[in-house]
């Protein structure tokens, strides 16, 4: 019974691991450019201070520090004053340079613009 129970947490953990792996492959390139306390949010029609919930396109995420970055696509989660790690990537299209970001709340990595 023992082995079982062994066997089970050890296929549970290499799971966890490779879908780790997956959503990072996808970052390849991406360099960790900030970490923030995410105070709150807001959009067109509502805001709140405190809580995250997520993304939808057009939210502004306001920072503990005041800066923000605005939503560039839609994932639901709730955490209450979350870490946030903010990732770019310089991209370069017809001789002209722009950053591409990333942020990464919990497990959740969200598509953003500035």
């Amino acid at each position: 019974m023992k082995y079982l129970i062994t066997v089970m947490i050890c296929l549970f953990s290499v799971n966890a691991f490779a879908d780790l792996a997956d959503e990072l492959e996808d970052l390849v390139g991406y360099v960790i450019v900030d970490s923030k306390t995410i105070r709150g949010w807001h959009d067109d029609d509502e805001n709140e201070e405190g809580a995250f919930k997520g993304c939808k396109h057009g939210r502004v995420i306001v920072f503990t520090d005041n800066k923000v970055l605005t939503c560039a696509e839609y994932g639901y989660q709730y955490a209450y004053r979350p870490t946030a790690v903010i990732l770019a990537k310089e991209i370069s299209y017809q001789g002209k340079s722009f950053y591409d970001y990333k942020m990464v709340v919990g497990d959740e990595v969200y598509d953003m613009r500035r």
